[in-house]
């Protein structure tokens, strides 16, 4: 099970809140690079760069403290994760955001996951920086490469990803399960990826439940991939189907 962090397990994005509060003209600037990533003119990791570069990193502590005392969970989140740990489902955060925008939430919350995400790196005598640790060996569309992510877990069992936006398109492409609201939810229709909207987290977990405790059998697997996405993990799940399914 992998969740997206930013507009999925919590309501607004950090990193915009951020930007919007601490960054000089903020809110134009926070404008500006949402607009600009979800329009594709510009990748995440480059979104990550001028955000970084914008904030007064010399206040992180303060910035820290502001994601702890104003960012809340969507609604559902609870009820969700607490679903996940009475059935053992093993669970990660899949995130495109910084791990240290992420931890003070989880750690208010008393939220015990891993963290697939971006970190930032902060040096003495060197200018702050994102580094990927997560990445693909080659592309660089993504810092997180969530497609890889994904792909590393695929086992008997079903991956579930829950995601929110444009930059999650990958991870859905290569989920056997997707749950999608907002700019994800129009990919996916677009797409044809079948998907479960949401809006707040409560059917999720309903729908999960229901899966769990057999009351509705899981859906049949479906096809991982897609022959024209931009990510190359995509794109050879897709050729490899396609492989099969002629030498069959």
């Amino acid at each position: 099970m992998f969740l997206d962090f930013d507009g999925t397990l919590v309501g607004p994005n950090t990193a915009i809140e951020l930007v919007s509060r601490f960054a000089p003209n903020g809110a134009r600037l926070a404008r500006d690079i949402d607009a600009a990533l979800h329009a594709r003119r510009i990748t995440l990791r480059e979104a990550w760069a001028i955000e970084v570069r914008s904030l007064p990193l010399q206040r992180l502590d303060e910035m820290r403290a502001f994601l702890h005392d104003s960012i809340d969970l969507r609604t559902g989140a609870r009820e969700l994760l607490d679903l996940l740990a009475d059935y053992d489902v093993p669970t990660a955060i899949l995130s495109g955001g910084l791990d240290a925008f992420i931890r003070p939430i989880l750690d208010r919350e008393r939220i015990v996951l891993p963290i697939i995400s971006d970190s930032l790196r902060l040096e003495r005598g060197r200018a702050p920086r994102v580094d990927s640790p997560f990445e693909h060996p080659t592309c660089r569309l993504c810092g997180v490469c969530k497609a890889g992510a994904i792909q590393r877990d695929l086992a008997p069992s079903r991956t579930v990803f829950v995601g929110d936006g444009s930059t999650d398109r990958f991870a859905a492409e290569m989920a056997d399960l997707v749950f999608a609201r907002h700019r994800l939810r129009e990919y996916c229709r677009q797409h044809q990826i079948r998907c479960y909207p949401f809006e707040d987290l409560v059917p999720v977990a309903r729908q999960l439940r229901a899966w769990l405790e057999g009351v509705e059998p899981l859906p049949p697997p479906r096809p991982l991939g897609r022959r024209e996405s931009a990510c190359p993990i995509s794109r050879e799940a897709a050729l490899g189907l396609r492989e099969r399914l002629a030498a069959a």
